[in-house]
């Protein structure tokens, strides 16, 4: 109720508009029964994919390893695996910082 998602918001738009922006992933508490923790790290992979060649390369040899990631309910493994490991295989590919702009956690 103070601003936080207009600022989450306006931060990733403006992002997008300079070509820095990673992901951007929103919660809602109108959509908890879809639960979207459980698409997050999904969504977030996937966005870093389409943005980043080595990054994507590197994610898809994880999912070859493992294509049960992309629907297990497991966050810290899908952090670790879609996430971590396939930007510490492409950083050196990756010029400048990837950001990850996630608005409502705590909803």
């Amino acid at each position: 109720g103070r601003g936080k998602s207009a600022i989450a918001h306006t931060i990733a738009s403006w992002l997008k508009d300079v070509g820095g922006l990673g992901s951007c992933f929103c919660f809602s508490r109108d959509r908890q029964a879809e639960r979207r923790e459980e698409k997050m790290l999904t969504t977030m992979s996937h966005d870093l994919a389409g943005r980043y060649p080595a990054f994507r390369r590197a994610l898809g040899r994880v999912l070859a390893e493992d294509p049960a990631l992309k629907t297990t309910s497991d966050l810290l493994q899908q952090w670790q695996k879609l996430i971590l490991e396939p930007l510490s295989k492409a950083a050196g590919s990756i010029i400048g910082n990837v950001v990850v702009v996630i608005d409502a956690l705590d909803e």
